[in-house]
């Protein structure tokens, strides 16, 4: 019902704050804790060192009252240590700031201690050496917990980086040999096999042993005192095995490029880098046919709809490279489309538009005459347009029938819609107007024009703003916790150049009115992807940065899909189509000039309700018209409501 999504997104929203906070609340608990325990035995250390004076013989006296100061005094230091700021930080990447902020809170205790034992009454008996010497004992050792990931970092760095390589290839072979050239601080220790074997302990490589196998790894890094871990050839599997086996161990991830890359001149054959989260993704390698993607685009007018956002701008920079006689890049965004604009450097003509203006679309493209049409435009955040349903009607499916529309009279040759694996059996508004932009597609056929219509769909990309993995790395710089909806959350992922790269591919091949589908390669588990990035930022999870889980949101699903329909293959390896059904062009048609009056009259229940009878289970194709089985109350109780 109407309201119901918008209260459900700020029920999730506070759901989400409320665990962030709880996170964080038991993380500052644990080190209060920890600093009461100093506190406690740092004062009383000062006090037994006090008591080796053969002169003193107020013993019992000073004892008993260090017992009914000593609550004070945690109280003091602990309340210093919030005032400085000395709690919320995550200590492995602590700096100057950081330990400034620790001597600040341990000499303002000192000094409020002082004072107030110069104020007391003259029969507690606490000396001002068990003062001095409790707090001087309090700074290092609040220190030395706070900073100890720091300090086995430089021991390690001042006796030379202690690496060990994984892979006993010749490459493997040939880094070790040329690592300690490369940093003269850097010393191998020896290998990993990929696989158990009995007999490779006793067999040496360049002159190094070799350790185990990859099943060993976390015992051989903590055995070893290793400081860095390299993985020489490395495919995505391997590569998410080691990080999964490194997960609670303190070593640096790096990976040396496989042959394949060296070959193709992209990386050197010693240029090591930290490994990315796209090396974790199992997927082929993608193989672009560049002659028949050279034919779509050479020397023709092209125009890229949503060309600020990061897969529209990667449409732009992968499309200059085919010399085509000129690339629009058009987008509503003026701060989107200028940032873009800088990396293109005057070789792309920007259009600063609105699809929402059939107007004004019409007149632009009559102005530049596009041939080729990339349509990226569009809202895609779930949970928001489930409470704003109408903008995503007016942009996802009424900017894309204006696009089609205004496409189609001035004479374009080619139309390529950027769909979604949302748009499968769709659970949001978001991923029903972009299976209602796919249906105008598949109808394009009908319009007889001359163009070629074609859909791509494909899951999420690695990058992208919004996108859950920038959300993640900014929680982890942050301190944590990181938020998962839920545990058993899946979703594909492919990087943003590799998508571009297919969809090209897709539109090569189209005769019209297809849906293509990417091969995404294996689904992910998001909340392993979070640990994976925690590791990788040379955190422990849980540990070093808590998960905590925060509920799906509405509109989510617990797994996407790429289709529900049977898929045949294309003559491209990692494209499919999808064989989706499709009702007539005026059921299509009349159901969208609905939905644009609903979404102008901001009716979002109708709008709801519009999708619900068009796109949900309950609805047949018969003889060209949309049969509703259910009325008010199937729409009360649709999947957007």
């Amino acid at each position: 019902m109407l309201g119901n999504s918008r209260g459900g997104a700020a029920v999730s929203t506070w759901r989400e704050s409320v665990a962030v906070s709880a996170a964080r609340v038991r993380a500052d608990i644990a080190f209060a804790a920890v600093d009461v325990l100093i506190v406690v035995a740092a004062y009383t250390f000062g006090m037994a060192v006090r008591m080796l004076d053969p002169l003193v013989d107020t013993g019992q006296a000073y004892w008993a009252d260090l017992a009914l100061a000593m609550p004070v005094i945690v109280l003091v230091h602990i309340l210093a240590n919030v005032v400085a700021g000395a709690y919320g930080h995550v200590w492995e990447h602590a700096s100057t700031d950081e330990a400034v902020q620790v001597v600040l809170a341990n000499v303002v205790s000192a000094g409020v201690l002082l004072t107030l034992g110069w104020f007391a009454r003259p029969g507690v008996l606490i000396p001002y050496a068990v003062l001095v010497v409790g707090a001087g004992l309090t700074l290092a050792m609040m220190g030395l917990v706070r900073f100890r990931s720091r300090m086995f970092s430089l021991r390690r760095m001042g006796n030379g980086e202690r690496l060990l390589i994984v892979g006993t290839s010749r490459d493997a072979a040939v880094f070790a040999r040329q690592a300690p050239l490369l940093n003269g601080g850097r010393r191998v220790i020896g290998f990993l096999a990929d696989a158990p074997d009995p007999e490779s302990k006793a067999r040496r490589l360049a002159g190094l042993p070799i350790l185990g196998s990859v099943a060993d790894i976390a015992s051989v890094i903590t055995d070893n005192d290793i400081s860095e871990v390299v993985l020489v050839g490395a495919d995505a599997v391997r590569t998410r095995e080691v990080v999964d086996r490194c997960l609670q161990v303190d070593a640096r991830l790096r990976i040396l490029p496989a042959a394949e890359d060296v070959m193709s001149d992209r990386l050197g054959a010693l240029d090591v880098r930290d490994v990315k989260v796209e090396d974790l993704l199992v997927r082929p390698q993608v193989a672009t046919d560049l002659t028949e993607v050279a034919e779509l685009l050479h020397d023709r007018r092209v125009l890229v709809t949503g060309a600020g956002g990061s897969i529209g701008s990667e449409i732009v920079t992968q499309v200059l490279g085919f010399s085509p006689a000129q690339v629009f890049a058009l987008d509503r965004d003026e701060t989107l489309l200028h940032d873009a604009e800088l990396k293109w450097d005057g070789k792309v003509e920007t259009v600063l538009c609105d699809l929402r203006e059939p107007v004004k679309i019409l007149r632009t493209f009559e102005e530049i005459k596009p041939e080729v049409i990339f349509h990226a435009a569009a809202l895609k955040h779930v949970p928001v347009l489930e409470a704003y349903p109408e903008e995503a009607v007016l942009t996802n499916v009424i900017g894309t029938r204006n696009v089609i529309e205004a496409g189609s009279r001035v004479g374009m040759s080619h139309f390529v819609l950027i769909s979604t694996d949302k748009a499968v059996d769709p659970s949001s508004v978001m991923g029903a107007t972009k299976r209602i932009a796919e249906l105008m597609v598949q109808l394009g056929s009908e319009r007889k024009d001359g163009c070629v219509y074609t859909a791509v769909r494909f899951g999420n990309v690695l990058g992208s703003r919004g996108s859950v993995i920038p959300t993640f790395v900014d929680q982890i710089k942050a301190g944590g916790p990181v938020t998962v909806t839920d545990a058993d959350m899946t979703r594909y992922f492919m990087t943003t150049a590799e998508a571009v790269e297919l969809v090209l591919q897709a539109a090569a091949l189209s005769d019209g009115s297809e849906v293509f589908v990417l091969d995404m390669g294996e689904p992910v588990r998001i909340v392993e992807l979070a640990r994976r990035l925690i590791r990788l930022a040379g955190l422990t999870p849980e540990a070093g940065i808590p998960i905590v889980y925060t509920g799906i949101r509405p509109g989510e699903k617990l797994n996407e899909r790429l289709s529900i329909q049977p898929m045949t293959p294309t003559r491209h390896p990692q494209i499919s189509e999808a064989k989706l059904d499709y009702p007539s062009p005026a059921v299509l048609m009349e159901t969208v000039d609905d939905l644009e009056q609903a979404a102008q009259a901001v009716d979002r229940y109708q709008v709801r309700s519009l999708l619900s009878n068009l796109i949900a289970h309950d609805v047949l194709w018969a003889n060209g018209h949309v049969i509703d089985t259910g009325s008010e109350e199937t729409a009360e109780e649709g999947s957007w409501n």
